[in-house]
C-alpha cells in the first residue's frame, strides 16, 4: 500500500495511507513521536495510535485546493479531484503551516529548488492563474493553498521573486488583478493597511506591476526567512480545528436556513473552541476584535477558513487577520448576508453595536463589560484609521465614505443600514 510520511516542521509524526479508495486517509502516529508543537485541535496525536480516519481526512483535506482550483489542478495532474491521498501526494509538499507530506524514498537533505522570475515570466504565471484557476504552479511543484481567489505562490529570494519547485516553500502570495473586478486587490490592500494600523496584522502587503499585470503581494504570516532559509510556523484554520468536512466548501459558512447546523461553522463555535485552548482568553479577545473589524468593514467572506490558529512552541494563539475584504457596498451585490450570523442576524444592514454585544454575551466566555470595551475600542480605532491611513488610488469609488458610515453608525448605537444613493 502506498504511504506518505507526515512531518510537522522536520519531526516525523507518522505515516499517511489511503482509505476508502483514497477519498479518506489514515494516519498511524509513530511510536517515537513526541509532540512539541500542537498538530491540530481536531484530534489527539497519541504515540502508536491511529486517530479516526474522518478526523484526519478533514484536517489534512483542509490544506488542499478548493473549488475550481482543485478541479483544474487535479485534472492537470490526471488525478481524481476527490482522491485525498492523490491530492496530498501531488500538492502536500508545502501547504499552509508547518505540515509537509513526503514520499518515503525522498532524500531528507534535499536542497530546495527555486526558479527566478523576471517580469515577463511572472506576468505569464499570474495570467495562467487567472485563466486556468491552477495557482500558476510549475509542473513539478508540490505547493498549494486553499481558497477561491486566483493566486500564485512565490518566494522572495535576494530581492527577487522566485517560483518554488518540488517541496520548496513560498514566502508570499501574489493575487493578480481580476479584469471584471479591477478595484478588488486595491480594496484588499487598504484593508491590510487598516488592520496593520489597528495591530490586527503585521505582515507586509504591497501593490506591483509586472509587464502590464497588476498584482497584490502579501507576505505569508506562517513563513519567515532566516539566514537564507525559509522557516515554517504551524497553523490550521478554524474549519480544520472544528473538524468540518473538507469536501464541502459550504460548511465554512453558517447556514441561514439552519443556523444551528452542527456540521457548519458559527461565531459561537469558533469562540468556544478558542476558549478551550491554553491561553484561550487572549485568543477569544482577539476573535472579538476580528469580528468587530470584519463587520465594520463589510466583509461578507469572514468564514471559518479565513480564521486560523498559530501553533507555536510557546503556545497557540489566533493568527493575524487575513483575507479581510470590504465587499458589502459594491455595485451588483447579490446578497447582504454575512458568512457568520451576529446575534442570529445575517443581513449586514441590520447589525448594530447591541447585536454584536449580544452575540458575544451568548458565548459565555467573556464578561459583558470587557466585551463592550473591546468592540468599541476596535471600531473607534478603525474610525480613526480611516482618517489617518490614505486609501490607495485604485480603491472602489465610495469605499472610504462607506467604511466611515459603517463605523459611525455602529459607534452611535444604530443599525448599519445603508446610506441613500446620491442621484
Amino acid at each position: 500500500m502506498p504511504e506518505l510520511d507526515l512531518f510537522l516542521h522536520d519531526r516525523r509524526v507518522g505515516s499517511v495511507s489511503p482509505a476508502d479508495g483514497g477519498r479518506r486517509v489514515d494516519l498511524r502516529i509513530a511510536r517515537d513521536y513526541d509532540e512539541e508543537v500542537v498538530l491540530t485541535e481536531s484530534f489527539a496525536t497519541i504515540r502508536g495510535r491511529t486517530p479516526a480516519s474522518l478526523r484526519v481526512s478533514d484536517f489534512l483535506g483542509g490544506y488542499v485546493p478548493e473549488g475550481s482550483h482543485r478541479e483544474r489542478m487535479a485534472a492537470k495532474r490526471r488525478i481524481d479531484k476527490d482522491d485525498l491521498f492523490a491530492l496530498l501526494t501531488e500538492f502536500g509538499g508545502s501547504v499552509a503551516g508547518a505540515v509537509t507530506l513526503r514520499r518515503p524514498d525522498e532524500n531528507p537533505l534535499q536542497s530546495p529548488s527555486y526558479e527566478r522570475l523576471d517580469d515577463a515570466s511572472l506576468s505569464a504565471r499570474l495570467t495562467q492563474a487567472l485563466k486556468d484557476s491552477d495557482q500558476g504552479i510549475p509542473a513539478d511543484s508540490r505547493s498549494t493553498l486553499p481558497g477561491f481567489q486566483p493566486k500564485v505562490l512565490v518566494a522572495r529570494i535576494e530581492g527577487a521573486w522566485a517560483a518554488p519547485h518540488g517541496r520548496a516553500h513560498s514566502t508570499h502570495i501574489l493575487k493578480p488583478q481580476i479584469p471584471s473586478r479591477p478595484h478588488r486587490i486595491h480594496d484588499e490592500h487598504y484593508s491590510h493597511l487598516l488592520a496593520q494600523h489597528l495591530g490586527l496584522a503585521t505582515f507586509e502587503s504591497s501593490l506591483h506591476t509586472a509587464a502590464m499585470t497588476t498584482y497584490l503581494a502579501i507576505e505569508r504570516f506562517d513563513r519567515e526567512i532566516h539566514d537564507g532559509e525559509v522557516l515554517l510556523h504551524h497553523q490550521e484554520d478554524l474549519a480544520q480545528a472544528l473538524g468540518l468536512d473538507w469536501r464541502d466548501s459550504a460548511v465554512k459558512f453558517q447556514d441561514p436556513a439552519w443556523p444551528n447546523d452542527p456540521r457548519r461553522a458559527s461565531a459561537a463555535r469558533i469562540a468556544e473552541l478558542l476558549g478551550s485552548i491554553p491561553e484561550g482568553a487572549a485568543a477569544v479577545r482577539d476573535w472579538i476584535r476580528r469580528l468587530a473589524y470584519t463587520v465594520a468593514i463589510g466583509d461578507n467572506d469572514a468564514h471559518a477558513k479565513n480564521v486560523a490558529i498559530l501553533h507555536l512552541p510557546e503556545g497557540s494563539r489566533l493568527a493575524p487577520i487575513y483575507d479581510a475584504l470590504p465587499n458589502l457596498f459594491q455595485d451588483g451585490l447579490i446578497s447582504w448576508d454575512l458568512a457568520l450570523a451576529v446575534d442570529g442576524q445575517f443581513d449586514h444592514r441590520r447589525i448594530s453595536m447591541e447585536r454584536i454585544l449580544a452575540e458575544i454575551t451568548s458565548w459565555r466566555v467573556i464578561g459583558e463589560r470587557q466585551a463592550d470595551l473591546l468592540v468599541r475600542e476596535t471600531i473607534g480605532r478603525l474610525r480613526e484609521a480611516l482618517d489617518a491611513v490614505p486609501a490607495p488610488s485604485g480603491c472602489s469609488p465610495g469605499l472610504l465614505e462607506r467604511l466611515r458610515w459603517n463605523a459611525d453608525r455602529l459607534l452611535d448605537d444604530k443599525e448599519i443600514s445603508a446610506p441613500k444613493k446620491r442621484k
